[in-house]
């Protein structure tokens, strides 16, 4: 009898998450920072890839300039998906206020966005720590693959 309630209150648990709940990504890694740690621009490019990979949407950034900060901090990305928009932030782990004299490069920062429909059209709205990004829309389907320069995408305000 205890099985069945426990089952039954976690069923209704479930039911209660929607798409619009936030959630961490699925298999959120990063490079941590590249040998070269210093002060300034890399000279690289900062890009953003999105892609179509087994039903879902795998977001890279390559090259992206992070304080130092995060190496005792640690990253976490949290997703949420509201109507067509995707709010999709790599935040923080600890909150802690603590910021770091450096900025550093991850070669790769990576994770994938499940749930999404084939053939509907998504705006997302990316950023990474204090850095926003002007709104990306696509249209999700099989072998959907673009790669985007993130300076021309840079904007001043930070999304949710």
């Amino acid at each position: 009898m205890k099985k069945i309630l426990l089952i039954t209150l976690a069923l209704a648990a479930l039911a209660g998450c929607s798409k619009s709940d936030v959630w961490k990504s699925k298999d959120f890694t990063h490079t941590g920072c590249a040998p070269e740690t210093r002060s300034g621009f890399f000279g690289e490019p900062s890009l953003l890839t999105l892609k179509y990979e087994d039903g879902d949407l795998r977001v890279t950034h390559t090259n992206a300039e992070l304080n130092c900060a995060f190496k005792e901090r640690g990253l976490v990305c949290n997703v949420s998906v509201k109507g067509n928009d995707i709010y999709y932030r790599v935040d923080y782990e600890s909150q802690e206020d603590m910021e770091a004299n450096c900025f550093c490069r991850v070669e790769k920062m990576s994770s994938a966005v499940p749930g999404l429909e084939v053939g509907k059209e998504y705006t997302l709205h990316y950023s990474v720590l204090y850095d926003g990004y002007k709104p990306i829309p696509f249209k999700f389907r099989k072998g959907f693959h673009q790669i985007l320069d993130l300076d021309e995408w840079r904007n001043i305000v930070i999304t949710e």
